[in-house]
């Protein structure tokens, strides 16, 4: 018996594979898994053990409870400058829910989607998975790991569906700059092509920078599925909690999809995330106080990266990840990822693992502690002097 072709085209996690041959090491230090080493707020946590004690363990509608939508709603409203109403968010379960919806609802077979390379993962195994085709667009560290918009351009054809933006960025840590974003809505617009913006890490910013959604762009909140979600601002991966905010016109139809997958989202995180947008002073404190930690632990990592013979690395503008360049070395990127596993204890993810344009790259997550990155560095160091 034949099983489902595309799933044929999918490999296995490049990320995971270094981190489960990591499991049965002792003194191993993780720059793996992008997950924060924090615990959700006090008062989050509190109020999921309050819900559990009000009976909220039951199922909730599709799209999630209203109030959560209403408060999403208004959030998005003041924060994002997106002008949306309840009736055009919906709740999912996880970000990753989100994304599988978003191009579910918009890709029919062989209609091609515009992707970063490098970029998470998921995105084109997903397109794939529904039936469209992906189509990389190079993210070169020449540019920054900005867009090139002109390059952009080049790729739109006669089946082009939607193209796909993530700021700050997985696995590069870029912050894609207004004038892209308004470059990219202009293509967009005339070419009538849907955007898939993924935001997930909208709290997680460096050096005074501020968050834009494209959404909030001039004609933009009709062509755009934007995605946020909880599990890095609330550090509550596990929770399974995000939502988007689209034309209403496609919430219904993202709901048939919600109702045959997840069924709803988590009602007991529903009203713990409720609770945290309602009390925002101590949601903000749990947020900055995150955001400062990463920040402090970026600027010891970039500052480790300089004392690397054959590291060289653009600072991250946001999120918990570096990409340092490391074709000095002279190794690919899954040969030294593999060589400072089985050599130095260190567990990165090769370049390689986001696309093609991620060879020559490692990627690290510094949601670690300042302890385990300053080992981990020096780990690093040695293991390098003896290539």
């Amino acid at each position: 018996m034949e099983l489902n072709r595309n799933l044929k085209k999918i490999k296995p996690s490049g990320i995971r594979k270094l981190f489960d041959l990591a499991q049965n090491r002792k003194d191993i230090i993780s720059f793996g898994i992008g997950e924060p080493d924090f615990i959700t707020p006090d008062h989050v946590r509190e109020a999921a053990k309050q819900a559990i004690d009000d009976g909220y363990t039951h199922y909730t509608p599709n799209a999630g409870y209203y109030d959560l939508r209403t408060a999403l709603a208004q959030k998005l409203r003041e924060v994002n400058k997106i002008p949306v109403q309840t009736e055009e968010v919906v709740v999912t379960a996880g970000g990753t829910q989100a994304l599988f919806s978003a191009f579910n609802v918009l890709l029919n077979p062989g209609e091609e989607l515009i992707l970063p390379d490098p970029g998470f993962l998921i995105y084109g195994s997903q397109v794939t998975l529904v039936g469209g085709n992906p189509v990389y667009l190079p993210i070169r560290e020449k540019n920054n790991f900005q867009i090139d918009p002109e390059e952009l351009q080049s790729l739109i054809t006669p089946k082009t569906k939607a193209i796909l933006i993530n700021s700050p960025s997985n696995p590069t840590g870029m912050v894609v700059k207004e004038e892209v974003l308004q470059k990219i809505a202009q293509i967009a617009r005339a070419n009538n092509l849907f955007i898939i913006s993924d935001e997930l890490y909208e709290d997680i910013l460096f050096d005074g920078r501020k968050h834009i959604s494209i959404a909030s762009l001039p004609e933009m909140k009709e062509r755009t599925i934007s995605i946020f979600g909880f599990s890095k601002s609330f550090a509550m991966t596990g929770w399974r909690l995000a939502y988007l905010a689209c034309p209403e016109y496609l919430v219904d139809e993202i709901i048939k999809i919600q109702q045959n997958t997840a069924v709803c989202p988590n009602s007991v995180t529903q009203r713990a995330v409720l609770y945290g947008l309602q009390h925002q002073k101590e949601t903000q404190l749990s947020i900055e106080y995150m955001r400062k930690a990463y920040q402090d632990r970026r600027d010891i990592l970039i500052s480790g990266f300089n004392e690397i013979e054959g590291f060289r690395c653009l600072p991250p503008e946001g999120a918990f990840y570096a990409f340092p360049n490391i074709t000095e070395i002279g190794k690919k990127s899954e040969e030294l990822s593999m060589y400072l596993l089985d050599k130095c204890g260190v567990v990165t993810v090769p370049g390689n693992a986001f696309g093609q344009y991620g060879e020559g790259y490692l990627r690290f997550s510094f949601a670690t502690s300042i302890d385990l990155l300053k080992k981990g560095i020096e780990r690093i160091k040695e293991g390098i002097k003896k290539l």
